[in-house]
């Protein structure tokens, strides 16, 4: 948009020096996204392990400062559960972890019996839109959410749709969340595989086992326990890897 300049001489230097150039505001938009939070750039390129935490409103207020000298470098955050319930902390979490320049995502909790084209929606309206230091949005599939009887191929076909909704809404394939006997009784489709895998897996072994579905993938997080004590969180936390090196995990985050 130009501005309006109203002295009389240099009349056409002055309207030119006053006029903003939508190309350069578009270029240093795109500066400032991409330098977002450097220093914390820096540290997942010189720590050995990209280590996080999954959390919801049962972690209360948390004291991020204290978060991040436990060495956490991301945090994924309840966002919803079903049609209707939206996690009350949700947005405060989020915002308190970006200021914090904690890289961070949001989790749906699906539930059967009910509509997955409404779940979809009722996640895609209480995140609204991914911003710079995001990460994928996440499906968490677990017995718990088994709430009716369940046609396993009914499932499958829900849960893809849940799946196929959010990345048109929200632009990226979200990541599906899940243990290895779960995924392999309910998440057989090959479909499946498309979705990188944050797999649930608390043995105390060197690597996860892995759900048939995802046998030539692998995994992206794993969830080592959910019986972390952190400084700064109350209450049990469950505590997350990445597999893989800082370009990797850079590659998925919302520039």
């Amino acid at each position: 948009m130009k501005k309006i300049c109203t002295t009389i001489t240099t009349v056409f230097l002055l309207i030119s020096s006053c006029q903003t150039d939508p190309k350069n505001e578009i270029s240093e938009k795109k500066q400032e996204q991409s330098d977002v939070c450097p220093t914390q750039k820096k540290r997942i390129e010189t720590e050995p392990t990209i280590l996080g935490m999954d959390i919801s409103h049962f972690q209360g207020n948390i004291e991020w400062n204290k978060i991040k000298a436990d060495g956490v470098n991301f945090v994924y955050m309840k966002a919803t559960q079903g049609i209707h319930f939206q996690d009350p902390k949700f947005a405060t979490n989020h915002e308190a972890a970006r200021k914090e320049c904690l890289y961070r995502g949001a989790y749906h909790f699906y539930v059967t019996g009910m509509d997955p084209k409404k779940q979809a929606q009722n996640f895609v309206d209480t995140v609204k839109e991914l911003i710079p230091g995001d990460l994928p949005p996440v499906l968490d599939l677990e017995e718990a959410g088994i709430k009716t009887s369940v046609n396993k191929g009914t499932y499958e076909t829900n849960t893809l749709l849940w799946l196929k909704i959010v990345e048109e809404k929200l632009g990226v394939k979200p990541i599906i969340y899940c243990d290895p006997t779960f995924g392999d009784v309910y998440l057989k489709h090959p479909e499946f595989s498309k979705y990188k895998l944050w797999i649930a897996d608390y043995t105390k072994v060197k690597t996860p086992k892995i759900p048939y579905t995802w046998k030539n993938q692998g995994w992206t997080f794993w969830q080592r326990t959910d019986s972390k004590k952190l400084e700064g969180a109350q209450g049990k936390i469950d505590y997350d890897l990445f597999h893989g090196d800082a370009n990797s995990f850079l590659k998925m985050v919302k520039k």
